[in-house]
């Protein structure tokens, strides 16, 4: 290469030395000698061909021998698979389908209240009771006319056996027992209703009565009852979620929740999604169940829901802030290959904590310019710093 140099140098000094003894452009235009003028132009054009032939031969020598050239400083990244999940957020609020209003079933007095707001109950246990007014004494009486006319039915059956006796007595005897057996029963199931009973296993959340108290059956649907019962073991969280999100959010879904008002928060699953979208709001029902022996949960509390809508353990993530866009408005990113720059297009998907995913434009182990590629450009040489 070094003699392909000297010998287009001298060749230049030769063509120098020999120009002194040639005419000049003005006397061949004066002579209007154009054939000469036609060579010496060919000459020229041969001689430019060969000149910027091997400046651009020197200029690459120079590039590789001259280490003060010019680099772009850049960091890197080297693509892999990882995983992305991302939530959608939606308002929801919680719920149990266990919290009632417990309203007296038998008119009287309240003899005494036996459970104060915030016990654990049982079901069936006993919250409060009534006067019975005399049902107790009745119930005495009845049950011994129901004895003996049970007596008197069972020999009136032994004698009409045995053919002794008329069958009107034997259905006198019969139908005066069943009358006692009724009358029992439902002197009984009064008593019974003296008694204030939990509906189910909870917690009391309201006491409405007291002792000496006048209470009776509910005959205005804004009558006050006597209790207010909650199970906090069978809390849930409903949200409502727009049509759009049908296929991507369905039974078993992570769920995410976040109580604002006391910052707490809990993981749970969808248990139920709704099968039918309603028509004005354009959504469906999501549940999802609130784990239990959590005492600052309480029914009513506003709720954000997360619930995830989208996974792919082998997506190619990179940092959003290195994503820009063109005059077309389409993403691209830097990639080295051969210490050069270079410009690929690529499409993305979701984001997370920063990252975002590429769908489409790059593979797994390309070398991605991470720090630098702002101020890079297409086919600019750079040197890795990592």
């Amino acid at each position: 290469m070094i003699k392909k140099i000297l010998f287009t140098l001298i060749t230049l000094l030769i063509i120098s030395c020999g120009n002194e003894n040639k005419k000049t452009i003005q006397q061949l235009l004066d002579e209007g000698n154009l054939t000469e003028l036609q060579d010496r132009r060919s000459s020229l054009i041969i001689q430019k061909g060969e000149i910027n032939t091997e400046l651009d031969e020197v200029t690459k020598a120079v590039n590789i021998l001259d280490t003060a050239q010019s680099f772009v400083l850049v960091n890197t990244l080297t693509t892999k698979n990882e995983s992305i999940n991302h939530f959608s957020s939606f308002q929801g609020i919680i719920k149990t389908d266990q919290n009632m209003i417990i309203y007296p079933e038998f008119s009287g007095r309240i003899i005494s209240v036996i459970v104060g707001e915030g016990d654990s109950v049982k079901k069936g246990q006993t919250l409060a009771t009534i006067d019975d007014g005399g049902l107790s004494d009745e119930l005495k009486l009845v049950e011994s006319q129901a004895n003996l006319a049970k007596t008197v039915f069972e020999r009136q059956s032994k004698l009409w056996e045995n053919q002794i006796g008329s069958e009107i007595q034997f259905l006198e005897a019969k139908t005066n027992y069943e009358v006692q057996k009724n009358r029992l029963q439902s002197i009984r199931e009064a008593l019974n209703k003296t008694k204030i009973t939990a509906p189910f296993s909870g917690t009391i959340d309201d006491v409405m009565v007291e002792s000496g108290q006048l209470v009776s059956p509910p005959m205005m649907p804004d009558q006050n009852g006597a209790f207010r019962i909650v199970n906090l073991d069978e809390l849930y969280v409903e949200s409502l979620v727009p049509e759009s999100f049908i296929g991507k959010i369905k039974t078993g879904s992570s769920v995410n929740v976040d109580i604002p008002v006391n910052q707490s928060s809990f993981s749970s699953t969808v248990k139920y999604s709704g099968s039918s979208i309603d028509p004005k709001s354009r959504t469906f029902k999501i549940e999802a169940t609130v784990p239990q022996n959590n005492s600052s949960i309480m029914p009513n509390m506003n709720a954000e829901v997360n619930i995830l809508d989208y996974s792919n353990q082998q997506a190619i993530l990179i940092p959003e802030s290195i994503v820009s866009e063109d005059s077309e408005n389409r993403k691209f990113v830097f990639v080295v290959k051969n210490n050069t720059a270079v410009k690929v297009i690529i499409k993305t998907g979701y984001t997370q904590n920063g990252f975002i995913e590429v769908t489409e434009g790059l593979q797994l182990n390309q070398v991605v310019i991470n720090e630098g590629g702002r101020i890079v450009k297409e086919g600019q040489k750079v040197k890795i710093y990592n």
